[in-house]
Parts: structure tokens; sequence; C-alpha cells
């Protein structure tokens, strides 16, 4: 089953593929990773978001992610469950934005 559905609130999926730990761009141990997932939105006002989730092994590794995380411009990342989601974005609606990653977290915290 796929992490990210065809839409979230305004935001459409354009792309969406399996990412092979090997290739993940994130400091993410691979250890801890079962699976990962790509997808890339289009949404209001021509805003653009790459949303990468990664099932992790067990819900402790992603408090230990969440807490050692170190923040970059125009990214947003979030732990649900067993997923760590990182959401990069250029030119979003900033509205959109939070309802995308809202919307994302309860879905996957709803997971089971």
């Amino acid at each position: 089953m796929d992490v990210f559905p065809e839409t979230i609130g305004p935001w459409k999926r354009a792309s969406l593929r399996d990412l092979p730990i090997s290739e993940a761009p994130d400091p993410i141990p691979q250890s801890t990773v079962r699976r990962a997932q790509l997808a890339d939105y289009e949404g209001p006002r021509n805003g653009k978001l790459q949303a990468r989730a990664y099932e992790l092994s067990t819900p402790q590794a992603g408090v230990d992610l969440a807490q050692r995380w170190r923040p970059s411009a125009d990214t947003v990342f979030f732990w649900a469950t067993n997923y760590f989601v990182v959401v990069k974005w250029e030119e979003a609606d900033r509205p959109a934005l939070q309802q995308f990653t809202a919307t994302l977290s309860k879905n996957l915290t709803q997971r089971r």
C-alpha cells in the first residue's frame, strides 16, 4: 500500500516511487528502515513539494530521529508512529503546506 494518496487537500500527486534505502538523501540509519517512498506533489499557486516517507522498524527509531534531526530551509519533518517523513517545498502556500503535513500525519498515525 502506498503511503502517499493521490490528493491531500489541494495537493495533487505528480509522481510516486519506492526509494531504495541506499539512495535515500536523508541521514537515516539504513538498519532502522523497512521501506521508503518518495512523492512529488503540485499545489496551489504553482507550489511544489517533495515528500519522503520512511517506514521504520520501531516507533523508538522515529523518536530518536525526531530528537536528532537538524532543521533546514524550506523543509519540515515529522514522526508518526512507525513513519518518519521529510517534506521539502518550493513556492508553497503556507496554509496549504500545513494542511498537507497535518493530513498526512493523521493518515499515517491511524495506519496499522
